[in-house]
């Protein structure tokens, strides 16, 4: 599907930004592999009359609105987490990981935009943590939303992935941030 010229506009109440982080370690069957929503952001999309490949996507999350959902196990949602479990990540995200206070939000601004088969790839710089590296990821249209996974490093934007234990417990580098939005 191919998107019709306009402004879209996008945030909680029309689509869902999401960060999954993994565990590893020696004491990782300790752990969770996590889902996190991220509940403050916008998406600007502008599409000219020339077509999407012509246009610009534009994305800012506040670094302070991320919350836990749940534990997952083998990519299924669980129920493994109490509410101090969550408490203590989301204290944790902030303090130990993305220091909102210094860093209060992720921007994303795309450079170019190709059409490709179901969709779009796009190039931009993303500003996290205060580095801005270039990135590309795809964007899935042919379910009438506009779907994707973007795969990060997180010490590639001065992040410390986080670890406890004297670091038998920890989250890996390599995290993702899914995003499905809703054009209707």
């Amino acid at each position: 599907m191919s998107l019709k010229a306009g402004s879209y506009g996008f945030d909680t109440n029309s689509g869902n930004l999401y960060v999954y982080t993994f565990k590893e370690g020696l004491l990782s069957k300790l752990a969770h592999d996590l889902l996190i929503d991220v509940t403050d952001f916008k998406v600007n999309l502008d599409v000219p009359e020339a077509g999407f490949e012509s246009g610009s996507m534009e994305m800012q999350a506040q670094g302070n609105s991320l919350k836990a959902i749940c534990a997952l196990k083998d990519g299924e949602k669980t129920d493994a987490l109490k509410e101090k479990d969550i408490a203590d990540i989301e204290k944790d995200i902030g303090a130990k990981v993305l220091h909102p206070d210094k860093y209060p939000t992720v921007n994303f601004s795309s450079k170019s935009i190709q059409g490709k088969e179901g969709g779009y790839r796009i190039n931009g710089d993303l500003s996290l943590h205060g580095v801005t590296k270039s990135i590309d990821f795809d964007i899935d249209t042919s379910g009438g939303n506009l779907k994707g996974m973007i795969t990060l490093q997180q010490k590639d934007y001065g992040i410390k992935p986080f670890k406890a234990m004297m670091g038998t417990l920890k989250i890996k580098n390599e995290i993702n941030i899914g995003f499905d939005l809703s054009i209707s």
